[in-house]
């Protein structure tokens, strides 16, 4: 359970992004230039402390980080452009499909065998989903929101392959050098960003960076990557609904955004999901891995 346990906390954690970026009152950009940058640095230094640094890998392994830095940028611009160019209860909707692409591909590009539980977790959870994007505003068709739907569909299909390249590399023990590549190529491709646009750092948001930069960007990803080597990738992207779910009640406690009825009834159906995928791991988990 510890492992499955960990991948929440991970999606609790990042749940709070919309917080921050809100306090922070700064480019969604710069926010991710600097907390990779802080995270670039931490994660090495963490892994050295505890013995656990390296950036081997043969040939095989670069290739996947190649696809893990591809499928990281195209979930990011695609998931961005998505929210830019329709509502936002659509590009979270179809952003949030990755669970079941990750139910089809998992079985054709890694031979993970599909689980009893995720059919039966998956259709809850993706039922859930659509209750809170319909209670905040309802997803909207037309001509115009079209190429943001297609952008959005398109990052749900990155995020799915995300998580099933991590989790290969997960089961290499390359999930370390995996955490750093992903880092760095954010910290690139973020880096003109931050030096042509204007902004303003003043000591509180200073501080708040370096709070992300250290819990969400370095301590959840080390606790997601190292609980991919016990949770196969189709529970993980199920549970992934977590992220979104927390979002109802921090709303309602620090933006006093009360959630419909609706919102809530369609969280249940989530952890009820997210319950069952639990339950199940005595079932599907794998034998430890030690380094």
């Amino acid at each position: 359970m510890r492992h499955y346990l960990l991948i929440v906390a991970s999606m609790l954690i990042w749940s709070t992004w919309g917080l921050l970026i809100r306090w922070l009152e700064l480019p969604a950009v710069i926010v991710l230039f600097y907390v990779s940058l802080i995270a670039g640095f931490a994660v090495p230094l963490v892994l050295k402390a505890r013995g656990e640094f390296s950036l081997a890998g043969g040939g095989k392994a670069w290739l996947l980080f190649a696809a893990l830095a591809v499928g990281s940028t195209t979930n990011n611009l695609t998931y961005f452009y998505a929210l830019a160019h329709t509502t936002v209860s659509n590009a979270v909707f179809t952003h949030y499909t990755a669970p079941v692409f990750v139910a089809v591909l998992a079985p054709l590009l890694i031979a993970e065998r599909l689980q009893r539980v995720t059919l039966l977790s998956l259709p809850l959870a993706t039922a859930g989903m659509i209750m809170i994007v319909v209670s905040s505003g309802g997803i909207r068709l037309g001509s115009e929101h079209l190429p943001g739907i297609i952008a959005g569909t398109v990052s749900g299909v990155a995020y799915a392959f995300l998580i099933i390249v991590s989790r290969k590399l997960s089961q290499m023990l390359l999930h370390h050098v995996a955490i750093i590549v992903l880092l760095w190529i954010t910290i690139l491709i973020t880096a003109p960003f931050a030096y042509f646009l204007d902004y303003t750092l003043t000591l509180r948001s200073a501080g708040l960076l370096l709070l992300a930069g250290l819990l969400h960007s370095t301590v959840a990803p080390l606790m997601y990557f190292n609980a991919l080597r016990h949770v196969i990738a189709q529970h993980a992207a199920i549970l992934g609904y977590m992220e979104p779910l927390a979002a109802i009640p921090l709303a309602f406690l620090f933006l006093s955004e009360t959630p419909p009825p609706a919102a809530i009834a369609g969280g249940l159906l989530i952890l009820v999901s997210g319950y069952f995928i639990v339950r199940s791991r005595e079932k599907t988990a794998e034998p430890e891995i030690h380094q």
